[in-house]
Formats: structure tokens, sequence, C-alpha cells
């Protein structure tokens, strides 16, 4: 029996977050398909969004909660730093991450180029041609970070990696998003280190969906 469940649309970008938090933190899980918007999936969330966390009778709802709730509940190494300052930059990266870099590497991007033509639809090329241009200053400011140490909040992975990763790992599968990559070093080290944890080989089967 898994130590959490995540109730969840299978393919969800904030479903792997959680995911990798858990296994960074070795914790065990498994995931209860929703269908998304059902009366179910609004029992859990009223919003309706994925995923929801149940660990025995507890249920959290919104990843960066669901982060912080398995780094404090369960043993294992510490995902948010201890001072404030770092952990203060552990939350501003995860608002970047849901403000900012969701909206721009993954629906921006990602979606439009891999998505949108599965499922029959045509690419918005101006939305796309946007968003490279925002995710080419957005990795700016990853590189800021990552020039002063190898992960986004100091030489220890946090849940901050934890929530840019699918990002970048996503739009990397794009032609725009890999040469923004190919133009910021420091980012693609990081993502190549990001790749080589165990937690992303946990999480590879849901990555192999998610391309």
């Amino acid at each position: 029996m898994t130590e959490i469940v995540f109730h969840s649309q299978p393919v969800s970008v904030y479903l792997w977050t959680a995911s990798l938090v858990a296994a960074e933190k070795g914790v065990s899980w498994s995931v209860d398909p929703v269908e998304p918007g059902s009366a179910s999936h609004r029992a859990l969330n009223p919003f309706a969004k994925s995923p929801v966390l149940q660990h025995g009778d507890v249920y959290i709802y919104e990843t960066l909660a669901i982060a912080h709730y398995i780094d404090r509940a369960f043993d294992g190494p510490a995902l948010q730093p201890a001072d404030p300052r770092g952990q203060s930059q552990a939350l501003r990266w995860a608002s970047l991450v849901n403000a900012y870099i969701f909206p721009t590497m993954t629906n921006g991007i990602a979606k439009e180029r891999l998505l949108v033509p599965a499922q029959g639809g045509t690419t918005d090329e101006a939305r796309v041609a946007q968003a490279a241009k925002d995710m080419a200053m957005q990795l700016g400011v990853v590189t800021r970070d990552l020039e002063a140490h190898p992960f986004l909040t100091g030489d220890t992975l946090s849940i901050a990696d934890c929530f840019l990763l699918p990002h970048v790992h996503l739009a990397s599968m794009t032609p725009e998003g890999a040469s923004a990559i190919e133009a910021a070093p420091k980012v693609a080290a990081w993502l190549e280190v990001m790749r080589a944890r165990p937690s992303f080989a946990a999480a590879d089967q849901f990555a192999r969906r998610a391309a």
C-alpha cells in the first residue's frame, strides 16, 4: 500500500511536480485518475484542478501546499531551505512557475507544438513566437540563480527545482524550447542533472505519456 494517493488527471504537469517531490522525499505514491470537472473531482477540489493529495484522512489541494506537506510530514532530506531568505526563494520560484513559466513554456510552446497538432488542431504560430521570446527572458532569470549555485535555491535540490523541471523538459521537446535552452548553458546543464536523478526516472512513465 502506498503512503499517499494523488487524485489527478494522469497527464498533469503539477502531478509531475508532486510526484517528483514525493520521489525526492522517498515517499511512495499512487495515482487515482479523476475525470476533469466531474462532481467527484469537484468534491476533492472545488476548482477542479489536479492533483489532490490524500494521506490517510488528510486531503490537500494546490501543488505548493502539497509539496510543503510532503516535505514536513515525512522523514527524508529537507526539500525547503531552513533560513528565511532561502525559504522565500523557494516560494518565489513556485510563484514564478505558476504565474509565468507554466503559461509560457507549457501552454504557449509545448501544448501548441505537441498537443494541439496531435489532437488535429492548428498551432497558433503567433502565440508560439511570443512565448519563445518570453521563454528566453525567463531562462535568463533561471540562469542568474544557477550562476550562484547548482540548484535554484542553493547547493541541494528543493521544491523549486521540482516545480520548474516539468515545464523546461516539455519545452525542450520543441524546436523553440530546445533553441532557447541551448542559448542558456547553465539551464541546459541543470536540466541534464535533473534528468539524471532517480526522481526523474520514477516519473518516467508519466513523462512518456505527457510527451
